[in-house]
């Protein structure tokens, strides 16, 4: 006797497969949206912290030219302190907006060298937790 089934064709015997196939591709397509939008979200954070990191660099730069432009009063070490100090006080207040940070850069001044040393550092948690870099002049 013959199966009932050795008479259908091939097409209904498949019936179904290919809305397996539909979800199991939807899936990978959505965990693959799901990595771009993950990717998307560093490359963000990564952007932003990078704004910052040069920011914080050009205003670095900034208070460098400022001490090469009065070369007499930063020879003499009138520079060095925190964000108290009176020369200091109205750049650090700047360099904390430009950045959106609480960071209080400090400048030290070696006096047998003869160089500034500019320490700035603040909390960075889009990306490391916290970056710091510090430049040398000599005014």
């Amino acid at each position: 006797m013959r199966s009932p089934y050795s008479t259908l064709n091939n097409s209904y015997k498949q019936q179904g497969i290919a809305l397996i196939e539909i979800l199991i591709s939807v899936l990978v397509l959505g965990i693959g949206l799901l990595g771009i939008a993950a990717l998307q979200s560093s490359s963000v954070r990564y952007s932003q912290s990078a704004q910052e990191r040069t920011t914080a660099l050009i205003m670095a730069g900034t208070l460098m030219e400022i001490m090469r432009s009065n070369p007499q009063v930063a020879r003499a070490g009138s520079y060095a302190g925190d964000c108290e100090s009176e020369l200091l006080a109205e750049w650090a207040l700047q360099l904390q907006e430009s950045t959106g940070t609480t960071a209080c850069p400090e400048v030290a001044w070696d006096a047998g060298a003869g160089v500034y040393t500019i320490s700035i550092n603040w909390q960075d948690d889009k990306v490391t937790g916290s970056t710091s870099f510090e430049i040398q002049v000599r005014p």
